[in-house]
């Protein structure tokens, strides 16, 4: 029979690695543990349930820098990839918090609103600390579905990822997406953050 496959729609989620990040996490991981230690209220108004969520201006604050770095590197990659027209705009680090989820907390399924793309780096995890998930953006494709032998890129409804230290996810903000609640003792933490843009002066 004559025909083909065309694939369009498709949604990109990048991943990253930083080698070795012992001796970063730690400092983050510090950091972090001062910040709520100033502020144990945090931000009340955000996704998390149960969690801490710092304010979102991390990536100006001190000893932040290093992971700013890694964060603008992974964004450039992602950027190349969609080919955005950097003549006219430049992304920009636009905001930047820290979520610690202890023991049973979680983050509801949302998005992020007014920028383009969102990530998260994680600094303290495992297998128990509650996985990333991500939903299929199609409402229509997860009405109704048949039966699988298995599940593809084209037909998986939620896909998950461990909050492994030192790995960097970046994925479109529209993306729906939340994290399971942590079944262990130790704190989950990550830092979380949204790209913008700066257009050009014409």
């Amino acid at each position: 029979m004559p025909g083909g496959r065309e694939d369009w729609f498709p949604t990109s989620v990048w991943g990253f690695e930083l080698p070795d990040p012992g001796a970063l996490n730690a400092d983050l991981l510090k950091l972090i543990t001062a910040e709520r230690d100033a502020d144990p209220k945090g931000l009340s108004d955000r996704s998390t349930v149960l969690g801490w969520h710092s304010r979102d201006d991390l990536h100006l604050r001190p000893g932040f820098e290093p992971l700013a770095r890694f964060i603008e590197a992974g964004v450039a990659e992602a950027v190349r990839f969609q080919k955005w027209d950097l003549r006219q705009v430049t992304p920009v680090l636009a905001t930047c918090w820290a979520n610690i989820n202890g023991k049973g907390a979680s983050n509801v399924v949302h998005t992020h609103p007014h920028c383009f793309l969102s990530g998260v780096y994680y600094v303290q995890g495992n297998e128990a600390s509650g996985n990333l998930f991500l939903l299929d953006p199609r409402p229509a494709a997860v009405m109704i579905a048949p039966p699988m032998t298995e599940f593809t890129p084209w037909t998986f409804q939620q896909v998950r990822y461990e909050p492994r230290p030192g790995r960097m996810l970046i994925f479109p903000s529209w993306l729906q997406h939340g994290v399971e609640p942590n079944l262990c003792d130790t704190d989950r933490v990550c830092i979380s953050f949204n790209v913008g843009l700066k257009w050009a002066q014409s």
